[in-house]
């Protein structure tokens, strides 16, 4: 995830990583045409060279239209998504030492799946 400013820079490099094939030739010019704002819609006028005989260079030029949509990142999704649990775990012990949950404690941090959860009361 990363926050960017619309028609910045930024954006442009995020954008031309996704079209197939600009590895195989050569980005001359990348600018963004200007479409409604409301329109959700980002258009870009690429123009690319390659060099296709001995001597010979061809360039052309085309436009690229991606589509904005909306998506959650994975934590706000589990966040706003109340009452759907994957799993609710519930201990309790009645020893005068603690020595069970800082070894549960230890598993949990060492498997990584603290990371995952959302919601721990005491």
């Amino acid at each position: 995830w990363a926050a960017v400013e619309p028609e910045s820079k930024e954006l442009l490099a995020l954008l031309l990583r996704k079209p197939r094939g600009l590895t195989a030739v050569r980005l001359i010019d990348a600018s963004y045409i200007w479409t409604e704002p409301h329109s959700r819609r980002i258009k870009l006028k690429l123009t690319v060279q390659k060099e296709v005989a001995a001597a010979a260079v061809l360039q052309q030029s085309f436009v690229v239209e991606y589509v904005l949509s909306n998506k959650q990142c994975n934590t706000c999704q589990r966040r706003e998504a109340k009452d759907t649990w994957v799993a609710v775990v519930q201990m309790r012990q009645k020893v005068p030492h603690k020595r069970t949950f800082f070894w549960l404690e230890q598993l949990i941090l060492k498997h990584r799946a603290h990371v995952d959860t959302v919601n721990i009361v005491q």
